[in-house]
């Protein structure tokens, strides 16, 4: 009964593991906002961000030029303001741009999650603002007038706000769960090693603790890949390239983060192989028979 209390304890552990491990990540890497900001900023680099970032730009550039300067643009303007948008997401001043619009956005998305009384209409998007400002000063030394253009808003949409809401309650229940879940893994395992037999029975379970809890590790870092897929195919936007390329960033994030805890592995089946190493028999010389005779007086 005492060792199948253990077994029991051990595999309760184990199935907690992969939860405490995403749980913790959400608030790490998640809920952080500079974190946040670190792991999507070198998406700045990436082309598919770079190509939907500069197509946007473009077109509102031109559809500004149209709408205040109805006559007398240049039947190649369209081609100029693409390749402007391109020479202006190619700049060095890009990644600084996109760092910022995601810290943004990152704000707009907690507290879509944390509020379940959130206006949930319309897009959470990328202020790309200052790109169309941008592409209209490379315009401009074309010689075209966009000193006759006001400020030209560009608002890049990256995912239903309605989408992001449907996971909120996921969100605050993962949020909540991630400050007990490590400590309910401690004490189930804590608890196993109090219970078994003898130091050989606790080095082992202490083992095959840590080996579930590395298990677990394994389970999140495997299904990363299917919660992507799922997050792309939930977002149902345009420009599904972006999306895939962010989420990826961020859940991908949760991969790393994961496999540290692999490290548990090598541990744990030091102390299981240590538990079941053979006991040294001790071997006693017997004494002669003269030994037990009193001694002369």
């Amino acid at each position: 009964m005492r060792s199948f209390s253990v077994l029991v304890l051990v595999v309760l552990a184990t199935l907690l593991a992969p939860l405490a491990i995403a749980t913790t990540w959400v608030t790490a890497r998640v809920d952080d906002r500079q974190e946040y900001v670190d792991t999507v900023g070198p998406l700045a680099d990436d082309p598919d961000v770079r190509s939907v970032m500069a197509d946007a730009a473009a077109a509102a550039a031109v559809d500004a030029l149209q709408q205040y300067v109805p006559v007398g643009l240049p039947s190649a303007v369209e081609k100029w303001a693409r390749a402007a948008a391109g020479q202006v997401v190619e700049s060095p001043d890009f990644p600084s741009f996109w760092r910022t619009a995601n810290r943004d956005l990152h704000g707009d998305v907690i507290a879509l999650l944390e509020d379940p009384d959130a206006d949930t209409s319309g897009m959470l998007t990328v202020d790309a603002s200052p790109l169309v400002a941008q592409v209209l000063l490379v315009l401009e030394e074309r010689g075209i007038p966009v000193g006759l253009l006001p400020v030209v808003p560009l608002d890049v949409p990256v995912v239903e706000r309605a989408k992001v809401a449907e996971a909120g309650p996921t969100y605050r229940t993962t949020h909540d769960a991630a400050g007990w879940l490590p400590l309910a893994w401690a004490v189930l395992a804590g608890l196993a090693v109090l219970l078994a037999r003898g130091w050989r029975g606790r080095v082992r379970t202490a083992g095959l603790a840590l080996l579930g809890g590395a298990l677990g590790a394994g389970l999140v870092v495997l299904a990363v890949g299917p919660l992507t897929d799922l997050g792309v195919e939930r977002a149902e936007v345009d420009n599904q390239a972006m999306v895939r390329v962010m989420l990826d960033a961020v859940l991908g994030s949760l991969s790393p983060y994961a496999r540290t805890f692999l490290l548990a592995a090598p541990v744990g089946a030091v102390l299981v192989a240590a538990s079941l190493w053979p006991r040294r028999e001790r071997y006693v010389e017997e004494a002669p028979d003269w030994a037990h005779e009193p001694l002369p007086r």
